[in-house]
């Protein structure tokens, strides 16, 4: 008989796993969009009639007048497994508005896509298109980018009006230290500009302020842009085409062909974009584009990157335009405070003085309770000198440049956020929102003892 050896049973004590509990449904803002929710119980309340249900389509246009009143930049169609919600959003933020059931959502989506010439039979399958609103007053461009997904198609609508991208820098929140910068680079126009900073930061629509100021001169001004967001009078628009093979690269080949004095590149995405850009600069073009980095140091690396030789850089790059958006605070409810204790310590980790108060938001019936109106921006604006250009020449990192410019009274950008933060144009909670990616920029000598003699090696031969 087999001996059988019998294991020691151990009791395992709260062996259930507890189920997660769901999170709460996010709150709907339906005050946010009046006119919408008014047409949706004309159309679908338990007073509707069947001739209400047909104008449906007046859906659509109903939310457009309610996101162009609020001022809007995209509308967000979320499906869902029984229906669907929709964002808008804000001032950079999202706010929920309605919830809509699965048959209401359908008529919704097809409206919508009836009204940008897309076929509403065809579903699940990618689509971008075009659209024109007309308004009271004017009209807006409408881009559509369609998606499917696991629970239906998403859809998203950026909502873009020529006027409020025609702004003079006057508008953009620029401080007389940095409008006086860009102002004198404005009579001296030479060289490559850069606005640099993440996706949706204001950059597009700082390079379209100097294209407004430039456009008033005697001179030829042509863009190449993917997509052409503005028309501008007096602006020659070339819009990038993958399918013809127009890039960017491309497109700034062909335009030194038309004698221009002035060039925009909407993005310097890549290596060959990057070297068209600085030669045409070099060529003695004056050339405004657009980067993806941290702050304005950061546009010397990211070229850098694009295996440009740092004499291109010295000999091309005139002015960078570093920038974030931080919203408005409602001057109707705003109130003041003493900074607290964590904010001022915050603060102080950037050697900066602590404002005698900050202030916060409120909310009130002219803001529709959310305490802010509009967006404004926080800039750093780095003119080169002959000093600077030295530096790039010597192959000197981020770290060094910005110890360079510290040393200058630079203004960066947790700076021109702070003098915001204290004259009341925007509360604590922004600044300290922006400066997440821009912790280190604020003051470098103060967090980093200096070392003169520390430089990339050589410049590294590759780039010389």
């Amino acid at each position: 008989m087999p001996l059988v050896l019998a294991r020691p049973v151990r009791l395992i004590k709260n062996c259930f796993v507890k189920t997660p509990q769901a999170l709460p449904p996010r709150a709907l803002r339906k005050d946010l969009t009046p006119f919408f929710h008014n047409e949706l119980d004309r159309c679908f309340g338990p007073n509707a009639t069947d001739l209400a249900v047909s104008s449906a389509p007046d859906l659509p246009k109903n939310l457009l007048i309610d996101s162009w009143h609020l001022g809007a930049s995209d509308i967000h169609f979320e499906p869902s497994r029984d229906g669907a919600r929709i964002r808008l959003r804000v001032d950079g933020m999202v706010w929920d508005v309605a919830q809509l059931n699965d048959d209401r959502a359908k008529v919704f989506l097809n409206q919508f896509k009836a009204m940008a010439g897309i076929d509403p039979v065809v579903r699940f399958t990618p689509a971008d298109a075009s659209a024109t609103f007309a308004m009271v007053d004017g009209h807006l461009d409408l881009r559509l980018a369609l998606a499917p997904t696991s629970s239906g198609e998403t859809m998203a609508v950026r909502l873009l009006d020529a006027k409020r991208l025609e702004r003079s820098i006057l508008e953009l929140g620029l401080s007389e230290q940095n409008l006086r910068r860009l102002r004198a680079w404005l009579k001296q126009t030479s060289g490559m500009v850069l606005m640099a900073g993440p996706t949706g930061c204001g950059k597009t629509t700082t390079a379209y302020s100097l294209l407004h100021e430039l456009k008033t001169a005697n001179r030829v001004i042509i863009s190449v842009e993917d997509p052409v967001e503005c028309q501008i009078d007096g602006i020659t628009q070339i819009q990038v085409n993958g399918l013809k093979e127009l890039s960017f690269s491309e497109g700034v080949k062909a335009i030194l062909r038309h004698d221009p004095d002035y060039l925009m590149v909407g993005e310097i995405r890549d290596a060959l974009s990057a070297q068209a850009a600085v030669r045409a600069a070099i060529a003695g073009r004056v050339l405004l584009s657009t980067v993806h980095c941290r702050d304005a140091v950061s546009a010397v690396t990211a070229l850098r990157n694009w295996n440009l030789t740092d004499r291109e850089i010295a000999d091309a790059l005139s002015v960078v335009v570093a920038q974030r958006l931080v919203r408005k605070l409602c001057r109707h409810c705003r109130k003041s405070a003493k900074p607290s204790k964590l904010e001022a310590a915050w603060i102080r980790s950037f050697n900066l003085s602590v404002p005698p108060k900050v202030w916060t938001p409120v909310g009130c019936k002219e803001c529709k309770s959310l305490g802010y109106r509009g967006r404004t921006g926080v800039f750093e604006v780095w003119r080169l000198d002959e000093d600077a250009r030295a530096a790039i020449l010597k192959g000197t990192d981020e770290l060094l440049l910005r110890e360079h410019l510290a040393r200058r009274k630079h203004l960066f950008l947790v700076q021109d956020g702070l003098a915001k933060l204290s004259d009341g144009t925007t509360s604590f909670d922004e600044i300290k929102r922006i400066a997440g990616d821009v912790d280190l920029l604020a003051t470098p000598a103060s967090r980093r003892k200096p070392s003169s003699a520390r430089t990339f090696s050589s410049a590294k031969a590759s780039r010389r």
